[in-house]
């Protein structure tokens, strides 16, 4: 009885042990189960944290690439370094560009500026604007020099214009000059043609005196009869020595050879043709009349001669040249002149200083009017025996006998300019 009590006893204990230890061990299970839970949301609210993180770093990477995209504005196609795997993720966005094809970009750019290459983006836009304020300091030279330029041009035209309207001015002097110098020809003609009528109807009435008077003016005839012959010889002289000379129209030689800008040339004449140094000769153009310049013998030889150019109204656009006509008053090829200073000649063109430079271009100069005589140079009227007063060249004994002796007249104020004293 005793011993099934116990025994009794004893079951009850041990299921309530186990029991015990079966709860025990839900327990246990169910703490352990609800740590890890605990551990898993937390792991799980970190992973949504990270994932939340990275999709807006992820937003910001793509924002920055399409703000980068949009400034460069190189669209392109980017797959990722060479040789790593993305495991299939890719950028699709519009604004994607490719490095590589950005940095070929900027290298071709860089040598087309001719610029070196550069390792940064930031470098290179360094590089080219180096390269455009370089050029836009040589940009400024140049405008420099041609503002320079345009000032000398404007300073040349401001002088070229100033010469055109001196040479005008001289142009007109000389036409002006030239007119008077006809006038006074024409005037001096007419008066010798008046004269020489005068002569003739003179020497008619002397014949007719003379034709009623033989026996009384033999002597006379025998006098006037000499001085006649004497004229004649002188006529037939000068007829001779007019075959010879040239008209006054008629050039004496030309230009062979001249260039602009050089104030040597040579002339056609030479010792052949008597031709003296200082010899000063008109220069004209072949179709234009007027005296463009002056020409200055310099040196003699025997088929040509040097000569120095002086005075050329249009030095720039019509200066001597191969062609162009000489003329001189005072000389004829071959031929040299007998010459008399008739009249009143004062400083600088006195009469000592005259004869000498006459002299010295071949002609002789006589101190006697009378047959002979081939040219007489007038000059101012002289002084009258009273000292008070001037009475004319031309009414003198001298001057009627030139007259009867037709020789040649030129006034020294028409042959100034080729008398360089």
């Amino acid at each position: 009885m005793h011993n099934r009590q116990s025994g009794a006893a004893h079951v009850p204990m041990v299921f309530f042990v186990l029991i015990l230890v079966c709860f025990l061990g839900a327990g246990g299970f169910a703490y352990s189960v609800h740590t890890a839970n605990d551990e898993l949301l937390k792991k799980n609210q970190q992973l949504v944290l990270d994932n939340e993180t990275l999709k807006n770093k992820d937003l910001l990477t793509l924002h920055y690439v399409q703000e980068v995209g949009g400034v460069i504005g190189k669209p392109g196609k980017f797959t990722g370094k060479d040789g790593q795997n993305y495991g299939g993720a890719q950028l699709a966005d519009a604004a994607v560009m490719n490095p590589k094809e950005l940095k070929l970009l900027i290298e071709d750019t860089l040598k087309k500026a001719e610029v070196g290459n550069a390792s940064t983006l930031e470098l290179a836009f360094a590089a080219l604007l180096a390269k455009i304020d370089s050029g836009n300091a040589r940009v400024k030279e140049i405008e420099t020099e041609r503002d320079k330029a345009l000032a000398d041009k404007a300073e040349v035209d401001k002088r070229f214009q100033t010469a055109t309207a001196e040479a005008a001015q001289k142009a007109s002097e000389f036409e002006t000059n030239l007119a008077q110098a006809r006038s006074d020809y024409n005037s001096a003609k007419t008066e010798q043609e008046g004269r020489i009528t005068g002569v003739t109807e003179s020497l008619r009435a002397k014949n007719e005196e003379l034709g009623s008077e033989k026996e009384r003016a033999a002597a006379k005839e025998k006098e006037l009869a000499n001085e006649y012959a004497k004229v004649q010889r002188h006529n037939s002289a000068l007829v001779a020595r007019e075959e010879l000379r040239k008209a006054p129209d008629v050039p004496d030689g030309k230009v062979l050879v001249a260039k602009n800008g050089i104030t040597k040339a040579f002339i056609n004449l030479g010792r052949k043709d008597l031709v003296q140094p200082d010899t000063v000769f008109r220069v004209k153009n072949p179709n234009n009349p007027a005296v463009k310049g002056y020409a200055k013998v310099t040196a003699v030889e025997e088929e040509r001669s040097e000569v120095e150019l002086s005075g050329f109204t249009d030095p720039i656009g019509d200066y001597a040249r191969e062609g162009d006509l000489l003329y001189n008053d005072f000389y004829t090829p071959r031929m040299p002149r007998t010459i008399y200073l008739m009249g009143r000649f004062s400083a600088p063109y006195t009469k000592e200083p005259l004869a000498n430079l006459l002299k010295r271009l071949g002609n002789k100069v006589v101190d006697k009017m009378g047959p002979g005589v081939d040219t007489v140079i007038l000059g101012n009227d002289p002084v009258n025996a009273a000292g008070d007063g001037f009475e004319s060249v031309q009414g003198s004994a001298e001057f009627k006998l030139a007259s009867e002796l037709r020789v040649e007249f030129a006034y020294l104020t028409q042959i100034r300019d080729l008398i360089k004293l």
